[in-house]
């Protein structure tokens, strides 16, 4: 009997499901229910639950027990002999190792990290969670062995022998 219902509600809703001949979309038809909530006739067939959302996906709260939730803190750590200055922008933020603090979902940090005798390093660095970034610099010598680096090429000399023609 439910299976003659459901043929019968589709034979209904095929005339309603054909183009009207403009070109346009055809209408959506619903499925149809019986009268104790099941679709199409079938008993016991009920519409899937909303899966919970996992931890780390639900927006933080803003009132949460923590001092600093509305802050967070990330660590750059290098060897404090390369004294490598760490730079976002033109704010020199100091000597690494060194800790930042900023609003928590800030815009990410844009920095760059020199130290004489060395490459400088760029990095990005956002602002979701504390978080802690190792900084390994290279000088010139050691980044030959780094995929896809290449020296700058060795200036030309200028001759100041030509002579310019004068119009």
């Amino acid at each position: 009997m439910a299976m003659l219902g459901s043929l019968l509600s589709l034979a209904l809703a095929a005339p309603a499901c054909s183009s009207s001949g403009r070109g346009g979309a055809s209408p959506v038809v619903a499925p149809a229910v019986t009268p104790d909530g099941a679709p199409d006739g079938t008993p016991g067939a009920a519409a899937p639950a909303a899966l919970p959302l996992p931890d780390d996906l639900e927006p933080a709260s803003a009132a949460d027990d923590r001092p600093d939730a509305g802050t967070v803190t990330i660590k750059l750590l290098a060897d404090a002999r390369r004294q490598a200055h760490v730079t976002w922008g033109r704010k020199d933020l100091g000597v690494a190792p060194l800790e930042i603090v900023r609003p928590r979902g800030s815009a990410p940090l844009d920095l760059t990290v020199q130290a004489p005798g060395y490459l400088p390093l760029h990095t990005r660095v956002f602002t979701d969670r504390d978080d802690t970034l190792s900084l390994r610099l290279y000088s010139e010598r050691d980044a030959i062995a780094l995929p896809g680096y290449s020296p700058a090429p060795a200036p030309t000399p200028s001759s100041s022998t030509k002579t310019r023609r004068q119009f």
